[in-house]
């Protein structure tokens, strides 16, 4: 990933999008376009140039915009008995927690919320 394009696509993006009082709804939609990012070369599984902006403290929506589009990338699909589901909260949570062991909070509760959600409460764990 280059790192210096990536800030200055972000820095446009913000630029445009606040001097047409947009900058609110482009957050949400950076946050989808960054659940493609590519793993950090040290082995996180999200490069770390991506989850330190994903944990800026007022990128709230940006957070939401990432874990919808995570949320919506596995698309249609019928019921197995929740067995897929348990599956993507192991590895929604699995990734909440390297996310938190590196230093971003922010996104790894986000990430742990995520994973919630595909745990319904009725669910044997």
């Amino acid at each position: 990933m280059d790192v210096a394009a990536f800030n200055a696509w972000v820095e446009k993006v913000k630029e445009r999008c606040t001097a047409l009082d947009r900058w609110e709804i482009a957050r949400t939609h950076v946050g989808h376009v960054l659940a493609y990012a590519p793993m950090d070369p040290d082995g996180l599984w999200l490069h770390r140039t991506v989850a330190a902006m994903l944990n800026t403290k007022a990128y709230e929506d940006m957070r939401r915009g990432f874990t919808t589009e995570l949320f919506n990338t596995r698309g249609a699909h019928l019921s197995n008995g929740g067995k897929a589901e348990r599956e993507l909260a192991t590895s929604y949570k699995a990734k909440g927690n390297a996310l938190d062991g590196a230093g971003y909070p922010r996104i790894a509760a986000a990430l742990q919320e995520l994973a919630e959600s595909y745990m319904p409460s009725c669910w044997p764990t």
